[in-house]
Formats: C-alpha cells, structure tokens, sequence
C-alpha cells in the first residue's frame, strides 16, 4: 500500500458530520413521550371547556363536588357535609345528599378518599376546573399503559394504541369528569402491563409486586380493581408454574404480588382510620360482597346493559340490537383482517353496524351504558384476539374478568352510566388488541376507529350538554331562595353538589309515605315556605301539614327530564311566588 492511500481520510469521514447532525436533530424517546402526553393534556383541557365543571356524568361527581366545597368552606381535610336538620333526624334519613353515612360523628359523602385528598390544592388553587386534572392525568397514564402494551406485541403499534385508546373509548369521557375511574383505570392497565410481562416470562418477582401494588393502588379508588387482580394473579402463576415447573416460583409470584397490594389496602386503611375514623373503602366491599348472591334477574339484567347495552331504543328489544352491533362490528373486523379475499361482506357488515349507530344517535344525545357498544374497538379486539398469538393473554385477562364483575359489581342504576365503568379495563385491553390485530388491513382499522371515534364524540357532547343542564337548574333553584327545598327523585339534590351548603334548609325523600315527616322537620325549623321537587306529571298533595300548594313551575336539571317545583306556603304567609 502506497504512502499516499495511508495518508489519505476515511472514506466515511465526509458524512460523520451529516450523521452526527441527524443524531442531534433526533428527540430522544423521553421527549417524544412527554410531547404526547402534554398534547393529550391540550386536548382534553379544550374538550373539557366545553362542559360546565359544577355539572356532572352522574351523581356520584356531585356528591364529590360538594364535599370538595365544604373542605374549601373548612379550610382544610375535613370531609365533614353537616347537615342542618342532625337535631331532627339524627340518623340522616332525609339529608339532601342521598348516600350520605353517619361515620364516627361526620356526615360523609366520601366513596373514595385519596382522590379527595389529591383534589383538594388543586380546588384551593383553581376551583373546580382545576380538580379536573386529575382525571385528565389518570386517563394519560392509561394512554400510556396502552402504548406500553402495544409495543410488548408489535413495537409499530405503540403510538397508535395511546391515542386509540385516549379518544376512541370511554377513557376520554372519563378524563373530563371529576370521577375516580380514570385515574383507578390507569393503574390497573399498567399493573396487567405488569403482571402479563410475568406471565410471559419477561418479568420476575418485582414487576409482579409493581404490578400487585398498582392494582392495590387502584382497588383504594375502584373496588372492582381487586377482581382483575385476582385474574391477572392467575394468569401469572400458572404461566409461571407452567414454565418453570416449579411449585416454588408460582408461589414467591403470587405471594409478591399480594405484597404488593396488601401494602397499598394497608395503607389506604390507616389513612382511612386518621382522616374519617372508619374503614371506609373496606364497609362498602363488604356491604356489595354480601349482595352478590341477591337478585340473580336483576344481576343478569344489569349485566346485558353493561356489555352490549344501547339506550335508546325500546327496553325490551336494545340488548339484542345491541349485541347485534358488536357481533356486525366485530365479525366485519375479522373478516376485513383474516379474510382479505371476502372484503365485500366485511364492508357490509360494518355498514350495517354503522347504521344502528346512526339509528340510535339520530334519536338524540344520552348514555351508552355497554362496554362493547361504547368502544366497538373493543368489540373488534373481542373477535380478533384469538387468532392474534401475542394478544391472547391480555384478552383472557379481559374475558376472564368480565363475568366475575358481573357478579359481585353495585347492583342499580346501570343505565345512566357509560360504557360499562365496573369494566373499563376489559374494554381498554381488547381496544389494544384491536390496534394491534387490524395491522394487516388498515382500511378496517380507519372504519373501526371512525366508529369509535363517533360514539366517543356524542358521549364528550352528552357530558358538555348534561353538564350546562344540571348547572343552569341548580342555579335556577338556588336563585328562588326557597326557605326550604325537599326532593322527592332522590339524585337531583345530590346531582347538583356543587351548589350545596350545610346550610340550605334541603331535604331528600326517596319514599313517599315518609313526607309527612320531613315537612314537619321544616316546619319545626320555623321555615313558613318550601319548594317541593317532584317528578313534572306527579299528583301532589294539596296539602302537606300547615302548608298550602300555590304555584308551581317547571324545572329541568337533567337532558329530557323535567321536574315540577310546588311552592307551599303556612297561613299568614306573603303569597308573591319566589
């Protein structure tokens, strides 16, 4: 070799610098994920403007609403919601906020304590458009436990999962309301994301005690959470035993993962035991445990409603309408997906899913109460996972998850809720599937996730146009300066939360034959007038004790459903209507 060719640069010398620049140019992985989750934030944060933050998804907000208002009016953590008539009804028969408990000398309206104690700075600091945070928070980190998922069973499916599942299913009518299940969802996707690693074999004993902790974390919001923990539990000791042969190696997997969670049940407990006194989160597992066994129709009732259920149609025909289109979007999907030659009748199918939609939608905004009738990805991913080898663990967990909650889940009321909050993770888990399946025929995943897209967006506008609705009644009634208020439809007061003080003379009858003795509380509190909200149709008494009828007005405090609002009046009493 000549002195020349020595002394001569490397080839590859003249584009180091133009590699280097590229590396530069390059956002590191981290950036990449905390640009996704600040944009999902943005969004979240516009779609959320749209609603009225004092109105709420259910009356479960609103009792959390009010008591956040009370710990504002206290000045600290005490979840405390008094009650005006204590003297005259001390076991709170007719407080105005339904579900209120006597506990350890506090009226509590608390279901679930840490997210209180978590909202609480943020309510000091920006009201109730503030608290909102935290949902928005626990539905990205759900986003991001889906892309996690995603990537364990196609690394090019990681992004496409996070903003699937963050705004194509019931995770973003959750992330705008200030209810508990975002942020439980979010914990539980990532402790499955967790326990599966262990169950395949790419985690060991400290992802399974992680994994047991988080679903701890969550059962501390969500009591549904511990059902699956016990699947996932399963599923990854027997995977483990299975591999290892070895009893021991299942047994130290299952015994982590109850470490993990009884640290988290412990410390809820104390925490529970120094802020209220009692254990609460563990009286309410017992009381709907006990339940389980009761009331088998009802149970399968509520079951049909919470997977396949499409209000809006008859009662007696909306099960079968719809399971017929999760069974259209799903056997559309698998057809698009593993039968490319048959695309014609895949197409068709999910027109066809596509029209009851459009039929139900067209008939007006309100709930869809179905897991799979909420997120027809997850309907998808229902009938793909089988044939998906790297998806069938996460939709045995999700399948295997559903009947047991079917079983032991709160039992009433099904219907006004959306899509199937006891079973949210089920849903999230066979969405990832979905995503993930429906690679090979991109045209159905489009079809699917406009689909999904669609209902989701009518569920964003039925929370925007509920929340102005409760918001603008309660502030009506509050404007009236009734002397005293007494409901007889047990949520409207608690619905309202955000407008309730201990110190309104309001009361709640959920028994009719029971009125009789909460007017005379108003009448012994010296009130001479009071407002009594009844169903708009409802025959009321003409009189009621020392009060006579006068006037009356409509009110309408939920979409669709009107009230009456009587004024009585003692003798004596100026007779100008408020």
């Amino acid at each position: 070799m000549s002195t020349a060719a020595l002394d001569a640069p490397p080839v590859t010398s003249t584009l180091e610098p133009a590699a280097r620049s590229r590396e530069a140019r390059r956002v590191p992985e981290w950036g990449r994920v905390l640009g996704a989750c600040l944009l999902l934030l943005l969004v979240y944060g516009c779609l959320a403007s749209l609603n009225d933050p004092r109105g709420a998804l259910g009356s479960d907000t609103g009792g959390k609403l009010a008591t956040l208002r009370v710990m504002g009016d206290h000045g600290g953590l005490d979840v405390d919601v008094g009650y005006w008539a204590e003297r005259w009804d001390p076991t709170g028969e007719f407080h105005p906020l339904y579900y209120t408990s006597r506990l350890d000398g506090q009226w509590v309206q608390v279901t679930t304590l840490p997210q209180l104690l978590l909202a609480y700075p943020l309510y000091r600091l920006g009201g109730f458009e503030a608290v909102l945070l935290l949902p928005m928070a626990g539905a990205v980190l759900t986003a991001l436990a889906a892309r996690a998922l995603a990537r364990r069973m196609d690394r090019g499916r990681g992004w496409m999962a996070f903003w699937a599942v963050a705004l194509a299913t019931p995770v973003a009518i959750y992330a705008l309301d200030f209810w508990e299940h975002s942020l439980g969802l979010g914990l539980m996707a990532w402790g499955a994301v967790l326990l599966l690693d262990v169950a395949r074999g790419t985690g060991g004993w400290k992802a399974a005690g992680a994994g047991g902790l988080l679903f701890g974390l969550a059962a501390t919001m969500r009591t549904e959470a511990l059902v699956p923990l016990a699947v996932a539990a399963a599923i990854a000791c027997i995977a483990v035993l299975a591999r290892d042969r070895r009893l021991a190696g299942a047994v130290a997997c299952g015994g982590a993962i109850a470490v993990g969670a009884g640290a988290a049940l412990v410390a809820e407990h104390v925490l529970e035991r120094a802020v209220l006194g009692v254990d609460l989160r563990a009286a309410r597992a017992t009381h709907t445990a006990a339940a389980a066994a009761g009331g088998v129709g009802e149970r399968a009732k509520e079951a049909l409603t919470t997977t396949i259920g499409l209000n809006g149609f008859a009662p007696s025909t909306s099960w079968l309408i719809g399971g017929l289109a999760v069974v259209l979007v799903g056997a559309g999907a698998f057809v698009l997906a593993r039968r490319p030659t048959r695309a014609t009748l895949g197409v068709a199918l999910l027109v066809f899913a596509a029209a009851i939609y459009a039929a139900r939608l067209s008939g007006g905004l309100g709930f869809v109460p179905g897991v799979f009738t909420a997120c027809p990805l997850a309907a998808a991913g229902l009938f793909l996972a089988w044939s998906l080898p790297q998806g069938r663990l996460a939709a045995l967990l999700a399948c295997l998850t559903l009947p047991i909650v079917w079983v032991a889940q709160y039992s009433g009321n099904a219907s006004p809720q959306w899509g199937g909050r006891y079973v949210l993770l089920s849903g999230v888990l066979l969405a990832v599937v979905a995503v993930v399946a429906l690679r090979p025929a991109p045209a159905a995943l489009v079809a699917v996730m406009a689909l999904s897209l669609a209902v989701t967006a009518c569920g964003v506008a039925w929370l925007s146009e509920r929340s102005h609705t409760v918001a603008d009644g309660m502030e009506a009634l509050v404007a009236r300066h009734d002397q005293a208020v007494v409901s007889l439809e047990g949520h409207v007061l608690r619905e309202g939360g955000a407008f309730y003080s201990p110190a309104r003379h309001w009361l709640t009858v959920t028994d009719l034959a029971k009125l009789p003795r909460a007017v005379r509380i108003v009448e012994t509190a010296g009130d001479t007038e009071m407002a009594l909200l009844a169903p708009a149709g409802q025959r009321v008494p003409a009189r009621l004790g020392p009060y006579t009828a006068g006037g009356r007005r409509p009110l309408e405090i939920r979409p669709g459903e009107r009230l009456q609002v009587v004024t009585y009046r003692a003798p004596g009493h100026d007779s100008g209507s408020p």
